[in-house]
Formats: C-alpha cells, structure tokens, sequence
C-alpha cells in the first residue's frame, strides 16, 4: 500500500508545487489553487487539524468533482443523500455488493451489465411483476432459479429451445 501512495502522493506534491516538507505534514490551506479553497470552503477552520492523509484524499475529491459534468454531480449528490439516508446494515449490504463485484472477472462483470441492460429495456409492469416474483421464493427457490439460469447460459441453441419450451408448459400450469 505504501508503494502504491508514494507515487502518488510525489504526483499530488509537484502538482500542486508544494516543498517536500509538506509531505509529512499534509497540505496547507494557502498552498490550495482558489478552485479547491472554494469546493473546500466548509472545511477551512478545520484544515490545519486534518491528519495530512486525509487532507490529500480531500484535494484529489476535489480534482475529481471539477472535472464532473454538472449531470454527473447531480448523480454523485443524489448517491450521497441515498447513502445517507441508508442504516448501518444496508450501508454494510452495499459493501458486500461491492466486494463481490469487485472480485468478479472481467466477463462476469460484462455478463452482469447485459442482464441489467435487459431487466431494464423491460416494460415497467414487466419489471415489477419480475420482482415480486422474485421476493416471494424462498432461499432455496432462489438457488435452483440461479442453477436453472446458468445451465441455459451454458446450453448450446437446441438445448436452448427445449428448456424454453418446458419452461413456458410449466408456466401454463402454475
């Protein structure tokens, strides 16, 4: 880790033409260009107590927010708020999402956004019938559901066709 934030940290240094000596203790509130005082304003009278650590992941926030478009800061404070707004075990549900995905290949990942893709092209009603269908089966359901759906993945076209028919006769009957 450490490594990995010296560069970084030497990057962030030059860019703002701050001395070396700044390093150990963090940047200073005057060394900031006006665009980040601005975005930082709030944190002023309290800069100079941050640990340096933090201070430096502020600035590179504030790097990052400038160069958003005004559509992608209104998403980014939407997101905020709704995190806000979470309890501490969705906030934790929303980290294990996360963990997750981030431990998925890079085909896994490409597999997920097209079956959100598809989930979203749906109708509205679609989506919602979907859902409550879904919230309705118990643990075990789910399971067999997902094992379902990755043997139709892994089916060659024919195979394919039969298990979408079986699986429109079994839902005349239910």
């Amino acid at each position: 880790m450490k490594t990995m934030l010296i560069p970084s940290l030497l990057t962030l240094v030059v860019a703002l033409g701050t001395s070396t000596a700044c390093i150990a203790e963090g940047i200073a509130w005057g060394e900031l260009d006006g665009e980040t005082q601005t975005l930082l304003a709030p944190l002023r009278d309290d800069w100079d107590g941050l640990p340096a650590e933090r201070r430096e992941r502020l600035v590179t926030g504030a790097a990052r927010w400038s160069r958003l478009t005004p559509e992608q800061r209104q998403r980014a404070k939407g997101n905020l708020e709704r995190w806000r707004a979470m309890t501490p075990e969705q906030k934790q549900n929303v980290k294990k999402r996360l963990q997750r995905w981030n431990a998925m290949s890079d085909e896994e990942k490409q597999r997920v956004r097209r079956q959100r893709s598809w989930f979203r092209s749906l109708p509205e009603s679609r989506r919602e019938e979907l859902r409550a269908r879904w919230r309705s089966m118990t643990p075990e359901q789910r399971q067999k559901a997902h094992q379902r759906i990755e043997r139709f993945r892994e089916a060659n076209p024919e195979e394919r066709a039969r298990m979408r028919r079986e699986f429109r006769e079994r839902q005349g009957r239910e």
